[in-house]
């Protein structure tokens, strides 16, 4: 199989990945689906890196109780993928509680065969 071409399929199964990591926050897995130059913008607009991501992981800061994800959209151009993905999740991240909806928007990129996010950004819809 040809390791440097992305496909649908391989986007979906790195987002399951990805989602099933956050939720019990394996850090092993996303340490290895998110690239060491990862920017990610949250919905306040802080620029959040990998570092800061597996931090938040690590101190379990953030607790997801429920969710569930709706893969909305998917756009490959070459070696790089787009995704757009909904999640439904209700927790706390630093003793706040949240619960609503949340659109993601993740570049995908393959580096020696794996799948990671170079970039993202999320939002809350409700």
């Amino acid at each position: 199989m040809d390791k440097i071409t992305i496909n649908k399929e391989d986007i979906v199964e790195a987002e399951n990945r990805l989602f099933a990591a956050q939720l019990v926050s394996n850090v092993d897995i996303l340490d290895q689906l998110l690239h060491d130059d990862l920017i990610a913008v949250a919905p306040t607009g802080q620029i959040v890196t990998k570092q800061m991501d597996l931090d938040t992981h690590r101190a379990k800061t953030m607790i997801i109780e429920d969710a569930s994800t709706e893969i909305n959209d998917i756009k490959i151009t070459g070696d790089t993928a787009l995704s757009i993905v909904t999640m439904t999740a209700k927790g706390e991240t630093m003793g706040t509680p949240i619960e609503g909806k949340f659109r993601y928007f993740r570049v995908w990129k393959r580096f020696d065969g794996i799948l990671k996010v170079i970039g993202a950004s999320f939002m809350q819809l409700s």
